[in-house]
């Protein structure tokens, strides 16, 4: 109960400096990992999926009915743990449905000994006297579109929201703290995928960008409780009434955390292979955001309003009182 009273007393404007220090360690831990593990270059310090690499896409069809973690447990066995399969309603234009395989670049002999094991275990599907099985060698064409794509649609996503900030607060300062903020989530992000080495996928770029979405929203709770503060308590310092607006919004924004956080949990350990990379980032960033909300966002606003010349007399006048 201590602990709970504590969060609605605790003077978090007073501590800004260490969210600052606590914020900026966790980056350079992040982005030191990733100028490590890239050999100087960081964009290579992430471990990037099949979607990024050249590889072999197979399409095919069975006659016997499959499973999609059935094909994806005889793909394992034949030695390619780390492909990703995709079920299909339909395949070459036939009724028949199938299973798209991405893995590694196969020569030769290991598309064959592949294809004869699949074969083996489902049997390939015949049409027009083919079998249903098509195979091609790609490059990373698509990661990188995917890529380019989603850097396009983050940056414009974020220049709308500092614009919508700035209107809705009627002010720059509030938006450079929720611009600080997302930046600040999506970093913490790479820097986890980094550190943990896991694959950075397609959904994991989905995911970020679903963050960004997340992080504004918890953002915009706090400084909607600040702005109707501004003229209650215009007496008060700036970083005391920010404390009291996050005091008052604090049950909210744990709620909001934690109900999103169940669903995510959910996906992440029960729905399986397909949906684990994108429950991971987003459980990332959902905590990342809840916490840069209250000490990224908030904090970066008080710093620019203590500077103002009527905040500056208040904290005055505060410390002479007291």
């Amino acid at each position: 109960m201590s602990f709970l009273r504590g969060i609605y007393t605790f003077d978090y404007m007073g501590h800004k400096k260490w969210w600052f220090a606590l914020s900026g360690t966790v980056l350079a831990i992040g982005l030191i990992s990733l100028f490590v593990r890239g050999g100087g270059n960081p964009v290579q310090g992430l471990q990037y999926g099949l979607e990024f690499k050249t590889g072999t896409r197979i399409t095919v069809a069975f006659e016997q009915p499959a499973e999609l973690a059935e094909v994806r447990a005889t793909v394992a066995d034949a030695g390619y743990s780390n492909a990703q399969i995709q079920q299909v309603s339909q395949v070459a234009g036939t009724d028949l449905p199938g299973f798209l395989i991405a893995v590694e670049e196969l020569q030769p002999e290991a598309q064959a000994a592949l294809r004869e094991q699949l074969d083996d275990a489902y049997s390939i599907a015949v049409a027009d006297g083919s079998e249903l099985w098509s195979q091609q060698t790609v490059g990373p064409t698509f990661g990188r579109l995917v890529v380019e794509k989603s850097l396009e649609a983050a940056a414009v996503a974020l220049l709308l929201i500092m614009a919508y900030i700035w209107l809705r607060f009627s002010s720059w300062k509030f938006a450079v703290g929720a611009i600080a903020a997302e930046v600040h989530d999506v970093l913490i992000v790479i820097g986890v995928y980094s550190l943990t080495g896991r694959e950075v996928t397609t959904a994991t770029i989905a995911a970020v960008l679903t963050i960004i979405g997340y992080s504004l929203y918890d953002t915009v709770i706090i400084y909607d409780r600040i702005r109707e503060n501004t003229p209650k308590l215009s007496r008060m310092p700036y970083g005391d009434m920010v404390n009291q607006s996050l005091w008052q919004s604090i049950t909210r924004s744990i709620n909001t955390t934690l109900t999103t956080l169940l669903p995510v949990l959910a996906l992440l350990f029960f729905g399986g292979t397909t949906l684990t990379d994108f429950a991971f980032a987003l459980l990332v960033g959902i905590i990342a955001g809840a916490y840069s909300s209250i000490f990224v966002a908030a904090p970066i606003v008080t710093v620019f309003k203590e500077r103002e010349p009527q905040y500056r007399r208040l904290a005055a006048r505060a410390a002479e009182e007291g």
